[in-house]
């Protein structure tokens, strides 16, 4: 089997928008923009650490699986030659997502599928129906980066196509809940009350959880916002969820915010079924005929070789 990186042709739309999709859920850069490192006190009666992230969990154990169509706008920076230029790119999608790493996307075109990218929680797919190949490997920060050109979980990505934060297990110990910051627009997406908290396993890392009373949530806790950042306040990422909707599962956002290094990205949903359910194999690609087959780029591999 042959090994090289998914990029396709230039012109080929299928594999841009798919690029840049996936680039918004990019965690491995930072931007340039920061929160406050003394926020508000908390508003009295304001719920604590421990119960506000008892919320987050909660959501993600309420939502485990979606489909859905949307439509995705997209603003990234690319590098070409020694400049930076800002692209945008718009397209609809077919959305289908598992906790707590399996995921498919499809970016239609008029003509059809123009990419899809699947992952079942142990491998990952690539295929550009236009190029007549198809890319495996194991499902990691590694395949996922070489399937679109930027590093990012597979969990991470299905935590915001489901709609709620891809929060990391947290230290509480020194964890506080502020008001947030004053001014500014408001919506029903606006949180009312921040959690400030480390990373567990990485403690230069900090995380925001921002919570709100949207009116689908029939006045409880909904985790409206996330931040990452490192400890210097350099921003890795920041998702909104907004558009709230009822459902069995309870409120389903059907728009996603993200902001990432260099990109920036509106997922809008439609036809959202929240916990479907969903045959495993749509989370696979077998081979079409006459379709070649290779493998993602191992470390220090150089890429388009063959194996």
């Amino acid at each position: 089997m042959s090994s090289a990186r998914p990029t396709g042709r230039r012109g080929s739309t299928g594999v841009a928008i798919a690029a840049v999709l996936l680039a918004s859920f990019a965690t491995g850069g930072c931007a340039a923009a920061r929160r406050s490192l003394e926020p508000p006190a908390a508003p009295a009666g304001a719920p604590s650490p421990a119960e506000l992230e008892a919320v987050a969990t909660a959501r993600r154990r309420a939502l485990r699986g979606l489909r859905a169509t949307g439509k995705l706008q997209v603003t990234v920076d690319t590098a070409e030659g020694s400049e930076i230029r800002r692209r945008r790119l718009s397209a609809s999608q077919s959305l289908l997502a598992s906790a707590p790493a399996a995921f498919r996307l499809e970016a239609l075109t008029p003509f059809g599928v123009g990419y899809v990218v699947a992952a079942d929680g142990g491998s990952i797919a690539a295929y550009a129906p236009g190029e007549r190949v198809l890319w495996r490997g194991e499902s990691d920060l590694r395949t996922v980066a070489a399937a679109t050109g930027v590093a990012a979980e597979p969990a991470d990505v299905v935590a915001l196509l489901l709609g709620v934060p891809p929060v990391p297990p947290l230290d509480l110990a020194k964890a506080r809940v502020s008001a947030a910051a004053a001014g500014g627009p408001t919506d029903e997406a606006t949180a009312e009350v921040l959690l400030h908290a480390t990373v567990r396993d990485h403690p230069d890392e900090l995380v925001v959880v921002g919570f709100a009373h949207p009116a689908a949530a029939d006045g409880a806790w909904v985790p409206v916002l996330y931040e990452r950042s490192t400890i210097a306040g350099e921003l890795v990422l920041r998702a909104r969820f907004g558009d709230f909707e009822r459902s069995p599962a309870g409120p389903v956002a059907r728009r996603v915010e993200i902001a990432a290094r260099g990109s920036e990205a509106v997922l809008r949903c439609s036809g959202v079924e929240p916990n479907p359910a969903i045959d495993p194999a749509a989370f696979s690609i077998p081979t079409p005929a006459g379709v070649r087959e290779l493998r993602f780029v191992e470390p220090g591999e150089a890429g388009g070789g063959a194996s």
